[in-house]
């Protein structure tokens, strides 16, 4: 189908090439720190068409399918604004407002060099998407790194949980897009990974 975007009018972004892979830990942390959580729920019939409640049970986002356009996922938040978009065509593309410019879903969420993880750069930050223990969990890529966030999978749910400093950076709607991406069971040629029961367990 047509690459052409038809969201893309007044959308900029500031997108950066990612850091060298650093010192991730590679065990799950003893003492985790507080977390929000943001549930994808509502499956219609499946996670491409949901909605997400934050924290006190407060929607903050939904995820359209196919609706109003063929083969393109909108992610829309509480207002009815779209903030991100998906193409899915042979090599699916990627969106998100005014925070990643237009690429494919590979290299939005590349491989690590160790090809263990995932790494997506936002904000001028590098993300690592590490499975461990079924869940996937989300470091800083820092001389230090900083736990920020986790993802898991349940019956007809998948919970996105981030820490405040984590929000306070920007990081809620790309963590939602990569959360989104790594769950939805589509080739996004960002669901190959060492472990598929945890990372694309929708996928055949």
């Amino acid at each position: 189908m047509s690459t052409i975007n038809p969201y893309s009018q007044g959308w900029q972004s500031s997108g950066s090439a990612p850091s060298t892979y650093g010192a991730v830990p590679f065990s799950s942390p003893n003492a985790l720190p507080t977390f929000l959580s943001f549930k994808f729920t509502s499956f219609n019939p499946t996670v491409l068409n949901c909605n997400i409640i934050g924290p006190k049970s407060r929607p903050y986002f939904r995820i359209l399918t196919d609706a109003p356009m063929p083969d393109v996922t909108l992610f829309q938040n509480q207002n009815g604004q779209n903030i991100a978009l998906i193409q899915w065509h042979r090599h699916p593309e990627v969106e998100i407002r005014n925070i990643l410019e237009r690429q494919r879903t590979s290299e939005m969420l590349g491989l690590t060099p160790d090809r263990a993880s995932r790494m997506m750069t936002v904000n001028g930050m590098t993300l690592i998407f590490m499975p461990r223990d079924n869940y996937i969990w989300i470091y800083s890529n820092a001389s230090q790194p900083e736990l920020l966030g986790r993802i898991s999978r349940a019956q007809n749910a998948v919970n996105l949980e981030l820490t405040g400093e984590a929000i306070h950076l920007g990081l809620l709607e790309p963590a939602v897009v990569a959360s989104f991406l790594l769950q939805c069971g589509r080739n996004t040629a960002a669901t190959n990974y060492p472990d598929p029961a945890v990372f694309c367990p929708d996928s055949t």
